[in-house]
């Protein structure tokens, strides 16, 4: 899909602005829940638009989203524990090891290992994909329906 295939409604940037809009920052927004020193997860939309396109499961999604948790600084990989990732999600070790492996061999995802024998995830792969699929997370976009 081109993007001159895109719906006319949908600006190039994906942003379909209001007359006033209304800027409340994340700790507003949840109340609380996220504070200084508590964190939150930046996820992309078109990430969540493409996740059955990239074939990635909701228990998939939940691993990725765990990882990422962890991505702060895109020059770095990040290297949270199986286990840890295994006992937030309530679900075995070899789930996240099987949806992790998974998102490697898609392409998503890199491992790698520290110098002490640590394992290291990166998102480069995923980042430059998502970047290209976007006329796609565009079309996904036009095509969800809002309300009741």
């Amino acid at each position: 899909m081109e993007e001159a295939d895109l719906p006319p409604s949908l600006a190039p940037d994906g942003h379909q602005g209001t007359v006033e809009e209304v800027r409340i920052t994340v700790k507003e927004k949840w109340q609380g829940a996220v504070n200084e020193g508590s964190g939150f997860v930046a996820v992309p939309m078109s990430l969540l638009r493409l996740q059955s396109r990239y074939g990635l499961t909701p228990t998939d999604m939940l691993v990725l989203i765990n990882l990422l948790a962890h991505w702060w600084d895109p020059k770095r990989p990040v290297f949270p524990r199986s286990t840890t990732i295994a006992k937030r999600m309530g679900v075995d070790l070899r789930t996240v090891q099987r949806a992790t492996r998974k998102m490697e061999k898609a392409g998503l995802i890199e491992r790698g290992k520290l110098a002490d024998g640590k394992r290291t995830f990166s998102f480069d792969a995923l980042a430059g994909r998502l970047a290209r699929d976007m006329p796609y997370a565009y079309f996904a976009h036009s095509q969800e329906t809002f309300g009741s």
